[in-house]
C-alpha cells in the first residue's frame, strides 16, 4: 500500500491544511503517517507545513530538506506566501483523526482581507475577502456543536450577519480565534453577537476577541465603550500587538486604554513573517519608565510579563543596563526567585532611568 508521510513542523492547533491533505490521500487510498519529529520514514510522498517564520522552523525546515531534498513539498505562511493547496484538496472536508482530535471543528468561512496592513501577511497570502469560501458543513463534523473559527477579518464580509445568525441557529460555541475588527462593530451587529456563545480557546467561559495595534485604533474601543460593556464583566479581551513599529509611549496608551474601558489585554509579540522585519523606532523609549513598572495585568500576570520582559531586553540592548524597578515588576508575582540571576550581577542594574 501506498503510504504519505505529514510533518507539523511547529502547529499549536490542528494543521488545517494537513488535515485536508491526509484526507485527500486517505481517499485514494494511501497510508497517512503523521509526524513532528524531524526523522526519515520510507513513503512514497512527503508534504510538510510551517506557519511560523522562525529560526526554530526555518531549523526544522532545513533538517527535511537534507533528508528529502526536492521529494518533500513544504508550504505554509512560515515558508511561501504564493503556495496554496490545490483546489481539489482544499474542498476535502479535514481529517480530525490526524491528530485524534476531537474537542472542537476547525476551519474558515471566509479568507483574505481588503485591509492592508503593513504588519499583515493574510492579504499577500490569501488576496483579497472571499465571503463563499465555505459553509459550516464542509468542516464541520455532525453532533459536534464547538467550533474555533480562523477567519482573519469575518465582521467584513457581506455575509456577516448571516454567518452569525447561523451560528445562534445552529447553537455553536464558537471562538473567534483571531479576533474581531472593531471598526465593524455597530449596534445592528452588536445585538447579533450578544446573542451567540462567543467563547475562549479552552470554550471553558464566555469571551469576545478584538484586537488593537495602534493608538489609532483606541478611538474605536472608546467610541464602542457601552457595547464593549454590554458585553460583560471580563468577556472581552483586547489583543494587544507590541514589537512592530510602536513607541514604549504608544504602547503603554493601549494598554491603558484597557485599564479604563475595564477590559482584558493579551499582549502578543509581533511574529516577522518573509520579507516583513519588525520596525521597532529608535527612539522607542520616550516616557517615564516607572509608569511601565506600575501596570498591573488583569487577571493574566505571565502574559504581562511578556511585555515586560521586552522592555527589559529592549532597555539592556539600548542602555547596557537593567532598570531595576522593571526588574521587581517582571518577578512580582512569577518566579520569584529567578531576579537573583539579574541581582548577582550589581554593576548591570540601574535604579535610575535612561542611564
Amino acid at each position: 500500500m501506498k503510504r504519505i508521510v505529514l510533518y507539523d513542523i511547529d502547529s499549536k492547533i490542528p494543521n488545517f491544511a494537513l488535515m485536508k491533505i491526509s484526507s485527500f490521500y486517505k481517499n485514494l487510498g494511501y497510508t497517512v503517517i503523521f509526524s513532528k519529529k524531524i526523522k526519515y520514514i520510507k513513503a512514497n510522498k512527503y508534504f510538510a507545513s510551517s506557519v511560523f517564520y522562525n529560526e526554530k522552523s526555518m531549523s526544522r525546515i532545513k533538517a527535511l530538506n537534507e533528508i528529502y531534498g526536492s521529494d518533500i513539498n513544504i508550504g505554509g505562511s512560515g515558508v511561501n506566501l504564493s503556495k496554496k493547496l490545490p483546489k481539489k484538496i482544499d474542498k476535502c472536508f479535514p481529517d480530525y483523526e490526524l491528530y485524534k482530535h476531537r474537542s472542537y471543528a476547525i476551519g474558515f468561512l471566509t479568507r483574505g482581507c481588503n485591509k492592508k496592513c503593513s504588519f499583515c501577511l493574510v492579504p499577500t497570502k490569501e488576496g483579497k475577502l472571499n465571503s463563499n469560501y465555505a459553509s459550516f458543513d464542509n468542516f464541520v463534523p455532525k453532533k459536534q456543536n464547538k467550533v474555533m473559527l480562523l477567519d482573519n477579518n469575518l465582521l467584513a464580509s457581506k455575509k456577516s450577519f448571516s454567518i452569525i445568525e447561523s451560528i445562534k441557529k445552529r447553537n455553536y460555541s464558537v471562538n473567534f480565534s483571531q479576533s474581531l475588527d472593531i471598526s465593524y462593530l455597530n449596534e445592528d451587529i452588536f445585538n447579533l453577537l450578544i446573542k451567540t456563545k462567543s467563547m475562549n480557546s479552552r470554550f471553558t467561559r464566555r469571551m469576545f476577541y478584538f484586537s488593537c495595534n495602534s493608538v489609532r485604533q483606541t478611538k474605536l474601543f472608546y467610541k464602542n465603550e457601552s457595547y464593549l460593556r454590554e458585553f460583560g464583566r471580563d468577556a472581552v479581551t483586547v489583543i494587544v500587538m507590541f514589537g512592530y513599529n510602536t513607541t514604549l509611549s504608544e504602547d503603554y496608551e493601549i494598554l491603558s486604554m484597557t485599564k479604563k474601558l475595564k477590559l482584558i489585554p493579551f499582549v502578543q509579540r509581533y511574529i516577522p513573517v518573509p520579507n516583513t522585519p519588525a520596525k521597532i523606532p529608535k527612539n522607542y523609549f520616550d516616557m517615564d519608565l516607572d509608569k511601565i513598572a506600575a501596570i498591573k495585568f488583569r487577571t493574566n500576570g505571565q502574559n504581562g510579563e511578556k511585555f515586560l520582559r521586552y522592555v527589559n531586553q529592549l532597555y539592556f540592548k539600548t542602555y547596557g543596563k537593567y532598570y531595576l524597578p522593571i526588574l521587581n515588576a517582571i518577578y512580582r508575582y512569577n518566579n520569584k526567585k529567578a531576579i537573583n540571576k539579574y541581582l548577582r550581577k550589581p554593576h548591570l542594574i540601574s535604579k535610575k532611568q535612561y542611564c
